[in-house]
């Protein structure tokens, strides 16, 4: 399955922010510096901070010194708290509908839901395990 590229780019949002937070002594970052520096646009990092706002990873501030501050360490947000931010349900969609009538269809579809969320399980198990700080000090 295909996520949007909203998932990558709130990873790079975050990790950027973290770095211009250092950068400037912990200000707000503004979502315009977060859009040239990323090469998106406004609208789309305006639409992702809301995510990540509503989630609690990230905190705004509105006005001449507003801006976005990360609301915790990057060692504490995690690529799950983040996805999870931004795609809401399940992961897959198991909906089947067989053409021909079988009386094994029910068992067909109870078989790929259990297949598919044990995949979900998975992934989300993967994604807890990788910090922002990870992913950072590996780029750093």
């Amino acid at each position: 399955m295909a996520y949007s590229t909203e998932f990558s780019r709130a990873i790079s949002i975050g990790i950027l922010i973290n770095i211009k937070m250092e950068e400037f002594g912990f200000e707000y970052v503004s979502t315009k510096v977060l859009a040239n520096h990323l090469k998106i646009p406004v609208p789309t990092v305006v639409r992702i901070l809301k995510s990540l706002n509503a989630a609690g990873i990230t905190t705004t501030k509105e006005g001449s010194k507003g801006g976005v501050l990360l609301a915790k360490p990057i060692a504490k947000i995690t690529l799950l708290d983040i996805f999870l931010a931004l795609e809401h349900g399940h992961l897959f969609k198991t909906e089947m509908n067989f053409i021909v009538e079988d009386p094994r269809s029910e068992h067909f579809k109870e078989v790929l839901m259990g297949c598919m969320q044990d995949a979900e399980d998975a992934m989300k198990q993967s994604l807890a395990k990788t910090t922002l700080a990870d992913i950072a000090n590996d780029i750093g």
